[in-house]
């Protein structure tokens, strides 16, 4: 059925008011808007067909893919220092990469590289290249998703609570280290249950993801935040193998892989002197690296959240997961 004018114009503003709501938008300076079901900042819906036309995955290309907020961060480090370890060895004397630089420069996100039209770097990256988004698989350029493409993809996903808490502290600190008023937390709140923050709503983007992962285990692998922290060892090793390098009992027998856990530990990351005082400069953007680690911890939303908001969140997954969950098989 064709909308009316009014429905339009209201259609608009809900939009508009979604991106006021949202404390995320002065980052890219363009309202959010609703691509296939997600809330992307607007300049994300144009690097979208950006990728279609002017990006071409290799074969052995592995991209890190998360909602924001999500572990991330600590992903990129775990998968740069696994996959660059003959190179950059912990057990050796030679200065690792991570030890002067943010995860984040050592894997670039290509939809930022899109947005500044710079694809000459990631083209000039040797093989195998690690890159990264926020995009859901129905985003992403077929070349990326096709069952029949070796290209591989890496998704970590993080409970619903700490996502919202991490959030709320990063763009509120964000937003005050650059002189603006912070928005009050309801609003944010509204926003965030609504599924109308940058990429989501949540729920749906983990269940694209989770989706894939079962129909094509050998190109999604499927990660939680949660078991990371809990087991770091058993999932760099699984990250290893999906990756097509995996550790060789050698490598086990000599420390190696406790070596690359401990290079990437949240501590000795957010403690860096690059982390403590380094800036990501570049595409619109303007970041403070010590705003990218907090505490990483599971189970910080008890020290944020009111009873009210805990539970008002724990009933919309309870009810995203019968409505969209059941019978795939994942526990969200």
């Amino acid at each position: 059925m064709k909308m009316s004018k009014v429905s339009l114009e209201e259609d608009e503003r809900n939009k508009r008011q979604a991106f006021i709501d949202t404390p995320h938008f002065f980052l890219h300076n363009r309202k959010l808007c609703n691509y296939k079901g997600f809330w992307l900042p607007e300049k994300a819906v144009t690097n979208v067909e950006l990728l279609s036309e002017g990006f071409t995955p290799r074969p052995t290309d592995v991209f890190i893919a998360s909602l924001p907020k999500c572990g991330m961060t600590w992903l990129k480090g775990l998968a740069f220092a696994t996959l660059n370890r003959t190179n950059y060895s912990p057990l050796t004397s030679i200065p690792h990469p991570l030890l002067t630089l943010n995860p984040h420069d050592c894997v670039p996100f290509l939809e930022l590289t899109i947005q500044g039209l710079n694809l000459s770097y990631v083209e000039s990256m040797p093989s195998p290249r690690l890159l990264s988004f926020h995009l859901t698989p129905s985003m992403l350029p077929t070349s990326i998703t096709d069952a029949f493409s070796n290209c591989r993809i890496i998704y970590v996903c993080r409970e619903t609570k700490d996502v919202f808490t991490s959030s709320w502290h990063f763009y509120q600190t964000l937003m005050e280290s650059v002189g603006m008023k912070s928005p009050l937390i309801d609003h944010f709140f509204e926003s965030f249950c609504g599924g109308r923050v940058p990429y989501g709503p949540i729920w749906e983007h983990v269940l694209e993801y989770w989706r894939e992962s079962q129909q094509k285990p050998n190109k999604v692998l499927f990660l939680r935040y949660e078991e990371m922290i809990e087991d770091p060892r058993r999932i760099l090793k699984m990250i290893a193998q999906f990756m097509g390098c995996e550790f060789s009992k050698e490598e086990e027998n000599m420390g190696l892989v406790d070596k690359l856990v401990e290079l990437c530990d949240f501590n000795r990351l957010s403690n860096t002197e690059e982390n403590k005082h380094g800036c990501i400069i570049g595409h619109n953007l303007n970041i403070k690296k010590s705003l990218l680690f907090r505490k990483g911890l599971v189970g910080d939303w008890a020290n944020l959240l009111t009873p009210e908001m805990a539970q008002r969140l724990d009933e919309i997954t309870d009810e995203i997961t019968q409505e969209k969950f059941n019978g795939s098989g994942l526990n969200f």
